[in-house]
C-alpha cells in the first residue's frame, strides 16, 4: 500500500518565487556507467537516466527563470569522478539561499563500508578497498547539504541498496548493485535511511526519495532503457505526476513512481507466471524465476510543499502502436465499436477492414504495412531518445477457418476471400521487434471444427523481441458476435486510464468463456516487455485530489449516470499521445467511490447495451444541452478517453451551468490529446 503523503501547506509561495525568478532552482545530477575499479560492474543506463531526467527537467521547469543544472555522467563534459563532484556540490551549498530549492540525483552503485557500516555512493573512481576515501559518503553528503541556506531540498537516489539478495531472474534485467560482494551484517538500505531520517528531522524541508527497499535491488531493464525507478519518474516530471492544476509536488511524484514502479514489476511477474504454466502444461520443468518486488521509499519528515516543476505544454511523442482490424465477415457493429476503442482507450493507430470489397492483395498489404513498419526507421523514442515506448502491432481477424491437407488451412471472408495460415505466420515473423498482439474470431458451423483453432496458436507462435500473445475462440454461427461482443465488453468495463494488461484481460475472458463451455486458446511469450491491450493514459488518477464533499442528492445522482460506446463507424482513427495537454480537473481514484460506480455503469449483459440518461431536473442549460445530448457526448467522448469520459461531462456542466453548446462541446474536445480526433468529435458533435 502507497504511505500516506504529506499535508500540502496550501500555500503558493515556492511556486510563485520560482516563477518570478526571486529563488533559484539548482539541479545536480549524477550517473556512474564505468567504474575504473575492475571489481565494480559496468551498469548501463545511469548516463542516459541523467540526460533523460534532465530533459524532462527542462521541459517542467520551463517557466522558473532562475536555475542552474549540473551534470555529471560518463558521456557529459563533466566526469562523475568525487573531486568534480565535490566542487559542484560546495559551489550549490555555498551560494544557495534560503529561498532556493536544490534537487540532487544520484543513478549508481552504492555500497556500504565494512568498517565504519557507512553508506557510499560509487563514483567512477570509486575503489572498493577505499570506499570512505574514494566514494561520496552519505554523511558526508548530507553534512554539506546541511550547511546549505536552501529551506527546500531534494534527494533522489537510484541505487541499489542490498547486499543480502541475490539477482534473480537470469539476464532479463540487471540490478544495480549487480554481483558487487557485499560481506557486512547489516543492509545498507537501513543504514542509509537513518541517515536521512536524521538529516529530514532537522529540517522540514529537506525530502528524500529511494528507488527500493531494504532487501530490495533497483532493476534496471532494457526494454525501458532505464532503471525502472528514474524511468516513471522522468515520466512523472514530464507531466504524468501532475495535480489538477499542473503542479508537480514531490509528495505526488513519488506517489506517482512508488505505484507505477511496482505496477511493472508485478506486470511482468503476472506475464512470467502464465509463461510458466504454459511451459508446465508442456512438461517442461524449468520455469523463470521472479523479479523480487521494488518498493520505492521516502524520507520526510514535517509540512510543505516541495515543487519540482509544472506539466510542460506539449511533450513530443511518437506513435509506436497500431492495429488492423479485419472483420471477414460483415461490418458489425461490434468490431467497428472495437476499432473506435483500440484507437482511443487503446492508443493504437487503426485501419479497419471491412468484410467485402477488398481484394486478397490489399488485405496482405495491410497486414504487411501492420508487421513491417517499425523496418521502415528506427524505433522513435518519445523524449528524445531517452525515453523508449515500445512498438506494439495489434492484429485482429474474423472468419471462417477451413482446414486442407497437407497442414494449410484459411481464414475465409464472406465474399470468398482465402487468407491463408502459412502466409500470416510469415508476416508475423519478419515483426522481431514489436510485441504482437493477435485475436483470432473463428466463426464455426458445428464443434468438431473447434479443434483447428489450437493448430492455428501452435502455427503462429514466434519469438518477437518484446514479446507475443495470440489470444482465439471459436463460437458457433449461431452466435456470431459473442466473441468480439465479449473483448467489447470487458475492455469498456477496464478502467482505461489505469491501463488493462494483457494477463489480466486473458484471466476476465477466460473465466466469462469457462461459463459459457467455449475454449479460449492463449499463447504468451515475452519475459522483457510488458504488454498492455490498454496502456493507461491518465496517471493523475492515483492522486489524491481535493474533491467537495458530496450531498446525498449527488450520491443518488451519480448511481443513475452511465455512459455507453455507441457511435458511427469511421474506417480510420489515430490516438497518438499518452499524456493529456488539458487533463480533467478532478479525477477519481481507483479505490474511490467514484472508480467504483464507473465499474458498475459499464458492466452490461453479452448482448443488451443499456443506456441510462443522466438526470437534469435540477439544471437549467441553454437550448440544445438536454439528457439525450449529454449521453451522445459521454459515449463519444469515451471512446478516446474511456469511462472518465462520465466526470468530465458532469465537471464541465457544474461548472458552467449556462455554458453554450458550442462551448460545451469545445471544453470537451479539450481533453481529447490527440489534435485530429478532437476536430472530429466536435464535428461529429454540433452535427447532432
Amino acid at each position: 500500500m502507497c504511505p500516506l503523503g504529506i499535508s500540502s501547506s496550501g500555500s503558493s509561495d515556492s511556486t510563485t518565487i520560482l516563477k518570478t525568478g526571486e529563488a533559484k532552482l539548482w539541479i545536480l545530477l549524477v550517473g556512474v556507467n564505468e567504474y575504473q575499479d575492475q571489481t565494480l560492474p559496468s551498469l548501463r543506463y545511469p548516463a542516459l537516466d541523467c540526460q533523460g531526467l534532465g530533459e524532462a527537467l527542462s521541459k517542467a521547469t520551463q517557466g522558473f527563470p532562475n536555475k542552474e543544472v549540473i551534470v555529471h555522467h560518463d558521456f557529459a563534459a563533466q566526469a562523475p569522478t568525487l573531486q568534480k563532484i565535490r566542487g559542484s556540490l560546495q559551489k550549490i551549498v555555498s551560494q544557495s539561499k534560503s529561498q532556493d530549492t536544490i534537487l540532487l540525483y544520484f543513478s549508481g552503485h552504492g555500497m556500504l563500508e565494512p568498517n565504519t557500516q557507512q553508506s557510499v555512493l560509487c563514483l567512477a573512481d570509486t575503489h572498493k578497498d577505499n570506499l570512505l576515501g574514494t566514494g561520496l559518503g552519505m554523511q558526508n553528503l548530507l553534512q554539506m547539504l546541511g550547511t546549505s541556506s536552501a529551506n527546500q531540498q531534494l534527494l533522489c537516489l537510484d541505487t541499489c541498496h542490498s547486499g543480502d539478495l541475490k539477482l534473480l531472474g537470469g539476464n532479463r534485467g540487471t540490478a544495480r548493485d549487480g554481483d558487487v560482494p557485499n560481506t557486512s551484517l547489516t543492509p545498507t538500505t537501513q543504514v542509509m535511511m537513518n541517515a536521512l531520517r536524521q538529516r529530514a528531522a532537522q529540517s522540514k524541508g529537506f525530502c528524500a526519495l529511494l528507488s527500493c527497499d531494504q532487501g530490495q535491488k533497483s532493476w534496471e531493464f532494457p526494454e525501458l532503457g532505464h532503471g525502472v525507478f528514474t524511468y516513471y519518474l522522468m515520466r512523472g516530471i514530464l507531466g504524468e505526476a501532475a495535480d489538477s492544476s499542473g503542479m508537480i509536488e514531490a509528495d505526488g511524484l513519488y506517489k506517482y513512481v512508488y505505484r507505477k514502479t511496482q505496477q511493472y514489476i508485478d506486470k511482468l511477474n503476472q506475464q512470467l507466471r502464465l509463461i510458466n504454466q504454459q511451459k508446465l502444461n508442456r512438461g517442461e520443468r524449468q520455469l523463470y524465476p521472479e523479479y523480487p518486488q521494488q518498493t520505492p521509499k521516502r524520507i520526510v519528515e514535517g509540512v510543505g510543499e516541495l515543487i519540482v516543476g509544472f506539466k510542460p505544454t506539449k511533450v513530443e511523442s511518437y506513435k509506436q502502436r497500431r492495429a488492423v482490424v479485419l472483420d471477414g465477415l460483415s461490418n458489425s457493429k461490434t468490431t467497428i465499436e472495437l476499432s473506435r476503442l483500440f484507437a482511443g482507450a487503446g492508443g493504437f493507430e487503426v485501419e479497419y477492414l471491412p468484410g467485402q470489397g477488398k481484394s486478397l492483395s490489399e488485405i496482405r498489404r495491410t497486414i504487411q504495412e501492420l508487421t513491417r513498419w517499425h523496418n521502415h526507421s528506427e524505433i522513435k523514442p518519445f523524449l528524445l531518445s531517452k525515453i523508449v515506448n515500445i512498438p506494439t502491432c495489434l492484429l485482429y481477424l474474423r472468419g471462417r477457418i477451413e482446414e486442407i491437407e497437407h497442414e494449410e488451412a484459411w481464414l475465409v471472408l464472406s465474399d470468398g476471400t482465402r487468407l491463408s495460415r502459412s502466409s500470416l505466420r510469415q508476416e508475423l515473423r519478419r515483426a522481431q521487434k514489436t510485441q504482437q498482439i493477435i485475436i483470432l474470431d473463428f466463426i464455426i458451423s458445428d464443434s468438431s471444427e473447434a479443434t483447428s483453432v489450437e493448430n492455428w496458436i501452435e502455427d503462429l507462435q514466434c519469438d518477437t523481441e518484446y514479446g507475443q500473445c495470440l489470444i482465439a475462440a471459436a463460437t458457433l454461427a449461431k452466435q456470431p458476435e459473442l466473441f468480439s461482443q465479449t473483448l467489447l465488453e470487458t475492455l469498456v468495463a477496464a478502467n482505461s486510464q489505469a491501463g488493462l494488461s494483457i494477463v489480466k484481460w486473458i484471466a476476465q475472458l477466460q473465466t466469462f468463456f469457462q461459463s459459457q463451455g467455449i475454449n479460449l486458446h492463449v499463447w504468451l511469450s515475452g519475459t522483457q516487455a510488458v504488454i498492455d491491450i490498454l496502456p493507461g493514459n491518465i496517471a493523475t488518477i492515483f492522486q489524491d485530489l481535493q474533491k467537495p464533499k458530496e450531498t446525498e442528492n449527488e450520491k443518488n445522482k451519480q448511481e443513475d449516470d452511465a455512459c455507453v460506446l455507441l457511435n458511427k463507424p469511421d474506417f480510420k482513427w489515430q490516438h497518438n499521445e499518452n499524456l493529456f495537454s488539458n487533463p480533467p480537473s478532478r479525477i477519481p481514484s481507483l479505490s474511490s467511490p467514484e472508480h467504483s460506480q464507473t465499474q458498475k455503469s459499464f458492466s452490461r449483459s453479452n448482448s443488451d447495451v443499456r443506456v441510462s440518461a443522466t438526470k437534469q431536473s435540477q439544471l437549467n442549460f441553454l437550448p440544445g444541452i438536454d439528457a439525450n445530448f449529454i449521453t451522445k457526448c459521454e459515449r463519444e467522448l469515451a471512446y478516446s478517453i474511456g469511462p472518465i469520459a462520465k466526470f468530465v461531462v458532469k465537471d464541465i456542466l457544474q461548472s458552467h451551468p449556462q455554458i453554450s453548446l458550442t462551448e460545451f462541446i469545445s471544453k470537451l474536445a479539450k481533453n481529447i490529446p490527440e489534435t485530429k480526433q478532437a476536430l472530429e468529435f466536435e464535428r461529429r458533435m454540433l452535427s447532432q
